[in-house]
């Protein structure tokens, strides 16, 4: 196909993708504005900024378990909407709503019960003649913020995954982006005790991101029950329509891309983790690379949303001879974005360093950490945008083996070895992510290719 083939395309996903991008800003930029402002809150004291890299790694395992199981909703509705299936949308909605709460429950409960595990992992950090409190003391108030907000975050999605389904991406765009205006205030009062507040530090970050989420997710509610478009939905709602059925459906998508999201979190996760035991300033270094890598990673989870909600209107109206030209724009877009973000990372990296902490080190080292996240965002983006299209195609069973393959098998050890036996340090541990995000983007743009065959029988 000629570039003109493939400009309606580009159109679509972009239209889709572009609030996405704002909405995802409103969950991403709160670990930004966090990392930022209690790097700037700590000034050369690297502490606080380990302390929010100790409880925001822990925290962010469970909320992506979570998240990977709400995520089932999008690519059901869409296949259900795709048909004009309004009554089964509308109750497929109901259940979700029951599913997520669900879910909640039981990811705030393990929070809970995992809490000790910060005592444990933060007695890393402890060095002779530490002058202030000790990382895990300060990383469990901030933790603990986190916690309670997990409830009306999975509120939150329960509306924004349903209204995506649907192709409504604006709605969660505006709120979302109201939540990170207010989070950021609120950081800015509670982190450095402005406008009457006392300086809480970390634990302020943790507040102001918990009041954020709340408010979010009454916003989103009020709009569903406000807007007379979403009616009709509204009018399916019953008691007999919450069925196990519904639950187990959204289980069997969710398990896996739950699943998939949590092994590969589990890497990044696992190497922040790992990164304390050398010490305060590559955990910190860690911690502020991860961050700048995120918000490049937003742009790819939007181009992906998007895709996903194309791809289950193609796969629900049976319309497959426009997969194969929606999957190459995708990867156009993806692969474009990934070439930018490798170019500012390089050309760029000591002045966005510098503007999370004033500690000389820190900068240094995450300066130079920045050119390997520079290398690894293409094969990121490649496998990124693979997952989020076999959910469209809920094609989702092949990404428990791959992620096995690519996280467990690969990157963990690789990342271990190059560290620790061949005194690498940080920099093994993120040339092993490297190696598993090469894996899993190859096997998943295979088995992407494989679907795409199979449409055009």
């Amino acid at each position: 196909m000629r570039f003109a083939d493939y400009k309606p395309y580009y159109r679509r996903l972009i239209g889709l993708a572009t609030p996405v991008v704002i909405a995802q800003a409103g969950q991403l930029t709160t670990q930004f504005a966090d990392t930022a402002m209690v790097g700037n809150f700590g000034g050369e004291d690297p502490v606080p900024l380990a302390a929010v890299s100790l409880g925001g790694s822990l925290f962010l395992l469970i909320y992506l378990a979570a998240l990977g199981l709400a995520l089932a909703i999008t690519p059901m509705v869409g296949e259900h909407y795709s048909r004009n299936e309004r009554r089964e949308v509308g109750n497929l909605f109901q259940n979700s709503i029951a599913y997520t709460l669900g879910i909640g429950v039981v990811a705030t409960a393990i929070a809970l019960l995992l809490r000790p595990f910060i005592g444990v992992l933060g007695s890393w950090m402890s060095g002779p003649g530490q002058s202030v409190e000790s990382v895990a003391e300060m990383a469990l108030p901030y933790y603990d913020m986190l916690v309670w907000s997990i409830i009306p975050l999975m509120v939150f999605l329960a509306v924004k995954q349903f209204l995506e389904g649907i192709g409504n991406t604006k709605i969660a765009m505006w709120i979302s982006l109201a939540g990170n205006v207010v989070n950021i205030i609120l950081n800015y009062m509670f982190i450095f005790g402005e406008w009457g507040a006392e300086a809480m530090g970390a634990e302020g970050a943790g507040l102001a991101t918990l009041l954020s989420r709340i408010g979010q997710m009454v916003a989103i509610v009020v709009v569903f029950y406000a807007w007379r478009r979403l009616r009709i939905y509204r009018t399916f709602f019953s008691r007999s329509a919450l069925k196990m059925s519904s639950i187990v459906s959204l289980l069997k998508i969710g398990c896996p891309i739950s699943f998939q999201m949590v092994l590969e979190s589990a890497a990044f996760i696992l190497t922040s983790i790992l990164a304390l035991s050398f010490g305060e300033v590559s955990a910190g270094s860690m911690q502020v690379a991860f961050s700048i890598a995120n918000i490049a990673w937003m742009i790819t989870v939007a181009i992906g949303s998007a895709s996903t909600i194309v791809v289950s209107h193609i796969y629900g109206s049976g319309r497959r001879e426009e997969l194969r030209p929606t999957v190459m724009a995708t990867y156009h877009l993806g692969l474009l974005w990934a070439t930018i973000m490798a170019v500012v990372f390089v050309t760029l990296r000591q002045p966005i360093a510098s503007i999370f902490t004033d500690n000389q080190e820190v900068i240094t080292l995450t300066a130079e950490l920045m050119l390997l996240i520079a290398v690894y965002q293409f094969s990121d983006s490649i496998q990124g945008l693979s997952i989020s299209m076999l959910r469209g195609l809920q094609d989702v069973k092949v990404i428990m083996p791959i992620v096995l393959c690519s996280y467990l098998l690969l990157n963990i050890p690789i990342g271990v070895v190059l560290a620790y036996h061949f005194d690498l340090e940080c920099y093994g541990l993120v040339l092993g992510l490297i190696v598993g995000l090469s894996s899993a983007a190859l096997l998943t743009a295979l088995r992407i290719r494989r679907n795409i065959r199979i449409s055009a029988v």
